[in-house]
């Protein structure tokens, strides 16, 4: 396996998944995986859980079935301006924020003002990681301004599994974003995007993708979850034991 630690990852708190918390730990400790982010949609979504699904996050131990479970979410970006969906309350329960674009929450602009709506939601809100899928087609952009701030900002761009799958990010979209993160050493993290548990870890997709970009292993941040762990401790001030 390329990652240790899938960091998208969909419960059936999100009503199009299928699969429990518990299922997924069970499968990601299968799979060989040490960690994953439980990402379920955050509030704007037709389908997301109420906003105290993200704040009673702390009930869930944080590590089951032998494998560190993050407490995350999907934020939904709103806006060109980069404005997202989570309150500050909410974000503050988490340890781990994947922020994308969906249609039913933001209409497709202009390559310049999709291109904005990422770069303002990383430069404008500090508690987002990584950059959630910027592959698809629906949303043009421009790769090196993206990989650029997130360089700058310590922040990570997603390659995912799913969104390549089911044709919703073509090859060449995921190419340029490789290329641009190469250039600026940007570093990425590969995820499943998983909506059900047997698919969580599972990238042959994205590591085909990574071998013909030429990519270079040293910026796939979470082939090694001690880093991950490490990064989300030393943000959130906390110990994972």
């Amino acid at each position: 396996m390329l990652i240790e630690a899938d960091l998208h990852c969909h419960s059936l708190a999100s009503s199009h998944a299928y699969s429990t918390v518990d299922e997924m730990a069970a499968a990601a400790h299968k799979a060989g995986l040490r960690a994953f982010a439980l990402t379920d949609h955050a509030t704007d979504m037709p389908d997301s859980p109420h906003s105290w699904h993200f704040q009673n996050l702390c009930v869930l131990p944080q590590k089951i079935n032998d494998v560190f479970v993050l407490r995350g979410a999907e934020a939904n970006i709103r806006n060109f301006e980069g404005e997202t969906d989570m309150k500050p309350i909410e974000l503050e329960c988490l340890q781990w924020i994947v922020a994308s674009c969906h249609a039913p929450v933001i209409r497709a602009g202009s390559k310049d003002e999709n291109t904005a709506a990422y770069v303002n939601a990383i430069k404008n809100n500090e508690f987002i990681d990584a950059i959630g899928h910027c592959t698809v087609s629906r949303y043009p952009v421009d790769f090196e301004k993206i990989a650029k701030v997130c360089k700058e900002y310590g922040r990570f761009i997603e390659l995912n599994e799913s969104s390549v799958e089911f044709k919703r990010s073509p090859k060449e979209n995921c190419i340029e974003m490789l290329k641009a993160c190469k250039k600026y050493e940007t570093q990425i993290v590969v995820d499943t995007d998983c909506h059900y548990a047997g698919r969580i870890g599972q990238t042959p997709i994205a590591e085909q993708i990574l071998r013909d970009a030429d990519f270079p292993e040293k910026l796939v941040f979470n082939k090694d979850a001690d880093k991950v762990l490490e990064y989300v401790s030393k943000k959130h001030n906390i110990i994972f034991e």
